[in-house]
């Protein structure tokens, strides 16, 4: 199917939204354009009334005077509530697209995100857009006007003289072929600047990201080279569509003079042969001028529409992502607060090949969580993990039956009811360039007094309240973008703190201790046990917890340990019973237990290093 075949019914679906707006202003161009080709009539029968006797006509002239005037004004008027009527929709269709564009891409899962730059999709949101308002503001308004003017004036032309009309149709034809021509090479160039433009974007975000890792390793040379070609690439691009450009629009704003000039030899004879009066060769002329405003318009309302088309389709493209989470629909919340204590989460022989690779990360891994229960999870960097951690909370689609919380199959729940029941800590928080406040409050309580009680207990229980008093202003102060004012472990407890301020059924910790020194995940490990037992309306903040980590110093209070390694379990019991057989998880623990080197106290690091 044809691009345009594909982003016409798009395109319409916004359209609909805003027909009355829409209607009305084409009943408004409509009225323009009609009293704009009735204002020459008059101008030709004023002029003709000069070469009578003027004394009898004069009254009728200063008639005719103030008819042209009032329309002139009416004609404003209408004008000024056809732009307003039009471009309205166009901004509230741009506002709209970027907010269906928005809300898809937070229901996208991983998958996508893997396959496609941050910058590319950020310049989709920003840049691709602007083309949709373009096309459903200006160019509408433009393509209905040039629709309506050039059918009323070669009307009224017609009605004047059909001989002088014929003459001037020969260059409306050439400069429609010419424009239609330009308008087909354009469209190449546009589309491959706008591929251009998403590639600058995508490398310019990724260099600014690892602005450290380009510096620590005097990157620069190469980073400025290939920042170099793909600017270069899009400028050519640009610079072949202005060369199109140049072609088409100087022919289109010759056309006037073209159309004066040819009316001016053919109607002056006319004249002379009193086929034609002065006032109506005068009207003629004024005629051709309104209808080469339209024909010169049209070369930039053809750019605009094929520009918005190419944005529409790039917008389609996102838009057309298939999302099977949020196709479920979610539980009622009575029911959906229930399935964890309805059985727990079970795994049963679980495994897992990602699409484009070789072998299995996970291969017939089972267990079982129920309420009340620490389960840990202990394995070496590449046991699986990561997978199994992203299977639990549906980041990656398990196979079907192989993950069930409570008596449903896990892929049959919707996003929404699966993150209501499973939260997931990670190694590498993402942090919001704002205050330590707002990257911790998301879910605090509204009331003011409330929220800082809150606020103040879960920075405790984080093991940030020493370092928070320690910010040059406390909890208001930035953290950077992605928190690069704050260490590592400083940006995992923030978002440890983040966890304990909503209920969730199952807690899972990914290796969120691990930029901690020993005496601080004590100290973490017991605030996190805490959070099972039941708070003063009877119930325990997180149901069950599954810890995921590469110290055995995180396993020792854990009721059950799994050890995985290249995807499978291969050992799994309580910490007494595991250090005291011979495996991996012994040998960790005699290696962790050995006298390590005393570690430096972890200060707030408010300024980058470079």
């Amino acid at each position: 199917m044809p691009p345009a075949d594909r982003t016409l019914p798009l395109l319409l679906h916004y359209l609909r939204q805003h027909w009355l707006s829409y209607s009305l202003g084409v009943v408004a161009i409509i009225c323009t354009n009609w009293i704009a080709v009735s204002i020459p009539h008059y101008i030709q029968v004023s002029i003709d009334l000069l070469g009578a006797d003027f004394s009898n006509q004069q009254q009728r002239l200063t008639d005719n005077l103030l008819i042209m005037l009032a329309l002139a004004v009416c004609m404003i008027v209408v004008r000024t509530l056809s732009r307003i009527l039009f471009f309205n929709p166009g901004r509230a269709i741009e506002c709209q697209v970027k907010n269906d564009m928005f809300h898809k891409l937070m229901a996208l899962q991983k998958g996508y995100y893997d396959q496609n730059p941050s910058g590319g999709i950020i310049s989709k949101v920003n840049n691709d857009i602007t083309g949709i308002r373009m096309i459903c503001g200006f160019a509408m308004m433009q393509a209905f006007n040039i629709i309506t003017m050039l059918s009323l004036t070669p009307l009224k032309m017609w009605q004047l003289s059909p001989k002088l009309t014929l003459y001037c149709i020969l260059p409306i034809i050439v400069a429609f072929t010419v424009v239609w021509l330009g308008m087909r090479v354009l469209v190449r160039h546009m589309r491959a600047r706008m591929k251009a433009l998403q590639r600058l974007s995508a490398f310019s975000v990724a260099s600014l990201s690892s602005i450290d890792a380009i510096k620590s390793y005097e990157m620069h040379p190469w980073v400025l080279g290939r920042f170099g070609v793909e600017s270069a690439e899009m400028v050519t691009r640009a610079l072949h569509m202005s060369w199109v450009r140049s072609f088409v629009m100087p022919i289109l704003s010759n056309l006037e003079h073209v159309l004066k000039l040819l009316i001016l030899l053919v109607g002056g004879a006319l004249v002379i042969q009193e086929n034609l009066s002065l006032g109506e060769l005068t009207a003629f002329i004024t005629y051709a001028v309104l209808l080469t405003l339209p024909l010169m318009a049209l070369g930039w309302v053809t750019t605009m529409i094929q520009q918005g088309l190419v944005g529409l389709e790039s917008v389609r493209t996102v838009l057309a992502e298939k999302t099977p989470l949020s196709e479920t629909p979610d539980l009622p919340e009575s029911e959906s607060r229930g399935l964890f204590s309805n059985g727990g989460l079970t795994v049963n022989k679980l495994s897992y090949r990602f699409p484009d690779g070789s072998g299995d990360v996970l291969q017939e891994v089972s267990f079982a969580i129920q309420p009340g229960q620490v389960i840990g999870i202990l394995g070496r960097i590449g046991s699986g993990k990561s997978a199994l951690i992203n299977c639990l909370n549906r980041y990656l689609s398990p196979p079907p039956g192989s993950v069930k919380l409570g008596d449903r199959d896990l892929g049959e729940l919707s996003f929404s009811d699966v993150r209501r029941s499973i939260r997931t800590v990670t190694q590498e928080p993402f942090l919001f360039s704002d205050t330590v406040r707002e990257n911790i409050r998301f879910t605090l309580p509204e009331e003011p007094e409330a929220s800082e009680q809150a606020l103040a207990r879960v920075i405790h229980a984080a093991a940030l309240q020493e370092e928070v008093q320690r910010f040059p202003k406390q909890t208001e102060t930035l953290v950077g973008e992605k928190g690069i004012m704050l260490s590592g472990g400083q940006k995992q407890r923030i978002s440890l703190a983040r966890a304990m301020t909503e209920p969730c059924d199952l807690l899972i910790l990914d290796n969120v201790l691990s930029a901690v020194d020993y005496e601080t995940e004590r100290f973490l490990l017991r605030e996190i046990h805490q959070l099972l037992r039941p708070e003063t309306n009877g119930k325990p903040l997180v149901q069950a917890l599954l810890i995921v980590s590469h110290r055995v110093t995180s396993m020792e209070r854990a009721d059950h340990i799994l050890v995985l390694d290249e995807g499978r379990i291969v050992d799994q019991g309580t910490h007494p019973e595991l250090i005291r057989q011979s495996g991996y998880y012994q040998e960790m623990w005699r290696l962790q237990n050995e006298s390590p080197a005393p570690e430096p106290p972890e200060l707030p690091q408010l300024v980058p290093a470079v």
